[in-house]
């Protein structure tokens, strides 16, 4: 670990998802989409994105919080004000891309926050696609920012909550080809291994091209 800082504060935004701000090293210099490995205390280093923007005076964190793995990110639920939390240097998972399809399988959406508010900054968000995909609706977090940035550019995906008809529903081919007329446009993938898997098998089906389909580093 490269960095030892202290925790600002920690805010609960969902039921299960955290925001951790974290005082920025004077020489730490990252671009929108960058994480590092963070770690705390005796658990083992994960990767996490910043999701603000590099000229803040913070680093901003959120974190899906798996309390019955009772590993780092419960660890990183209990930090409060004051204590200290280690990282490594920053690098590179996903860069701004005009006309950008974003899908995002829980959060799995984290390295796109900070992207979508880099391109918001420039005024490139606007032929950006968001597609959103949570377990239930409890799961849903920053709805109102990314309402307020995509408008009818943001669909939220629920897959087992059936009592909420409006959202019901899964990310596949035949959703995907309702959603994006347009198969030259870059498609940047991020959530857990099984749905990244899901999503590059559903969008080369639907004709994507390999050289579109942008995984991270």
């Amino acid at each position: 670990m490269k960095y030892t800082e202290k925790v600002k504060q920690i805010n609960w935004l969902a039921h299960n998802v955290v925001q951790l701000e974290v005082s920025k090293p004077d020489d730490f210099q990252y671009s929108a989409g960058d994480a590092v490995e963070i770690k705390v205390k005796d658990q083992e280093p994960g990767p996490f994105t910043m999701t603000n923007l590099p000229y803040e005076d913070h680093l901003e964190f959120v974190i899906r919080i798996y309390k019955d793995h009772h590993g780092k990110t419960e660890a990183i639920s209990k930090l409060k004000a004051g204590d200290d939390i280690s990282f490594t240097a920053p690098f590179n998972t996903f860069k701004p891309q005009k006309r950008a399809v974003f899908l995002a399988g829980g959060t799995g959406i984290t390295p796109f926050i900070a992207v979508m508010r880099a391109m918001r900054k420039e005024g490139e968000q606007n032929d950006c696609l968001l597609l959103f995909s949570n377990k239930t609706r409890k799961d849903l977090f920053l709805e109102d920012e990314l309402n307020e940035m995509l408008g009818e550019h943001y669909d939220n995906v629920i897959t087992q909550d059936k009592e909420d008809p409006e959202y019901y529903g899964n990310i596949d081919e035949d959703f995907l080809k309702k959603r994006i007329e347009d198969l030259t446009r870059p498609i940047l993938v991020c959530g857990p291994p099984a749905f990244n898997e899901a999503m590059e098998k559903a969008l080369r089906n639907i004709g994507v091209k390999e050289q579109l389909i942008d995984l991270g580093s």
